[in-house]
């Protein structure tokens, strides 16, 4: 039977981080504070998690070092990290690596075994330390969302880990936090949220519930993305770009995904594509061969566009310039059956409404190399 799950607590609005402090409070008195190498620190975020956690008598130890796409080791890094400090909660701080990263060492810190069993498919089986997800981009959903995306780069994998036990306790959902986000992370970011929310729309486990979320981040992300990216000094855009991905979160956690993800994460690993870029590419090419099993919801989206959807992603694909990331970048059609058979166990590309065969995933790919 259908169920629908998220965080126990959802914060959203301007300034809304200032409650970092006493959610923290709330769970312990020592955290560790995970967020990537550079772009929070910059930003200002850091300093302002650090000082807000440190009003309330919470002792953080700060993890910067995550990297983009999230290494297994990086991950074993911040487990150790958090053992030696003896934390009571972990806060992910950031984008979706940052707040992957941190899912993963909250939810793995008791563990004996290195990450990498458990993206291989081991089962969690020790109780974690509850996590806080703070995202500073409009992209991944990840702050209600239970499970972490990471790579095995010595296995040339990406793969992610699922728990129930991976449900972030409380999401801050801060627009202001992404007004330093770069336009073309703030292109990708919202792409991938679109691609999520039209994904988790059609998926055949959607429900009325999650269609309802799906369809209104649909609607937020497609009239704002353009705005947030043209002038990212853009509250107003901001503030609909971050209910738009916290929305497709919502009905992805409770919906599944398509044959974008089930590919995109194939294609990352082995050629270093950004994940919101390659989502963005792929998408036309899948929604063409989804149309005949969607009913009308493809016609639904393209009222809320002004114009055929597919025409729509095609559209701020080439707005924000993604198609540059494949320059220089050679995916061999020697390749394309290796993709396949990585991509086609997936259980996003098993949600997709049309049931992919080999053939489909190869002629999505034919298509993303010619461009066409």
């Amino acid at each position: 039977m259908p169920s629908f799950t998220t965080a126990r607590e959802i914060v959203t609005g301007v300034g809304c981080v200032a409650c970092l402090g006493n959610q923290a409070a709330a769970l312990g008195r020592r955290a560790l504070l995970v967020t990537g190498r550079s772009a929070a620190r910059r930003s200002g975020a850091t300093d302002k998690a650090l000082a807000l956690l440190a009003a309330e008598g919470v002792e953080a130890t700060l993890f910067d070092q995550v990297e983009h796409d999230p290494d297994v080791t990086t991950v074993d890094a911040g487990r150790a990290a958090c053992h030696e400090a003896r934390c009571h909660c972990v806060i992910g701080l950031g984008g979706g690596s940052a707040l992957d990263a941190a899912k993963a060492i909250a939810a793995l810190v008791n563990e004996a075994e290195p990450t990498a069993d458990f993206v291989l498919g081991k089962p969690i089986a020790q109780p974690g330390l509850p996590f806080l997800a703070i995202p500073t981009t409009s992209g991944t959903g990840a702050e209600v969302t239970k499970n972490a995306v990471l790579s095995d780069r010595s296995r040339r994998l990406k793969q992610s880990i699922r728990a129930e036990c991976m449900m972030p306790v409380a999401a801050i959902v801060d627009p202001e936090l992404t007004l330093s986000c770069p336009p073309q992370v703030t292109a990708a970011a919202g792409m991938d949220a679109l691609v999520q929310a039209i994904e988790a729309f059609t998926s055949i486990h959607a429900t009325p519930l999650t269609d309802a979320l799906a369809f209104e981040a649909a609607r937020r992300l497609i009239g704002s993305l353009a705005a947030a990216w043209e002038d990212g000094t853009n509250l107003a855009a901001r503030e609909e770009c971050a209910y738009g991905s916290l929305m497709a979160g919502m009905a992805l956690a409770n919906a599944r995904l398509g044959a974008v993800h089930g590919m995109a994460h194939p294609l990352g690993a082995h050629y270093g594509l950004e994940h919101g870029v390659v989502c963005a590419l792929l998408m036309p090419h899948v929604m063409r061969l989804n149309r005949g099993q969607v009913g009308d919801k493809y016609g639904r989206l393209s009222v809320l566009a002004g114009r055929e959807i597919i025409a729509a992603i095609e559209g701020l694909g080439e707005r924000f310039g993604l198609r540059r990331a494949l320059d220089g970048v050679t995916i061999p059609r020697e390749d394309f059956a290796a993709i396949a058979a990585e991509s086609l166990p997936s259980g996003s590309l098993k949600a997709n409404p049309r049931k992919f065969a080999e053939g489909d995933v190869v002629a999505v790919l034919e298509a993303l190399v010619r461009g066409g």
